[in-house]
C-alpha cells in the first residue's frame, strides 16, 4: 500500500525545501510525476493508521501556508 501526497506552493508559504524537509521527517520519499511525495508502508494497514499519519502530516505542515492533496493506493 502507498500513500501518495500532491503538493502546491505559493510565494507566501514556506520554501519548497522546508517542505521536504518536513515529509522526510515523517517518512515520506520524494517523488516525480503526479505526486510529489510518497509513503510506502511496509506492513499491511488499516483506515486508521493512514489517518494517523496524514493526520501527523497536517499537524507538522501547519504554519507552512501548503495545500495538499492525499492518495492512498492499495
Amino acid at each position: 500500500m502507498r500513500t501518495y501526497v500532491r503538493m502546491s506552493f505559493h510565494s507566501e508559504g514556506a520554501s519548497p525545501v522546508k517542505v521536504l524537509d518536513v515529509m522526510r521527517a515523517l517518512g515520506f520519499e520524494e517523488a516525480m510525476g503526479m505526486h510529489d511525495f510518497v509513503y510506502k508502508w511496509k506492513d499491511r494497514t488499516t483506515l486508521h493508521d493512514v489517518l494517523q499519519l496524514t493526520s501527523q502530516m497536517h499537524e507538522h505542515l501547519k504554519g507552512l501556508d501548503v495545500n495538499y492533496e492525499i492518495t492512498t493506493i492499495s
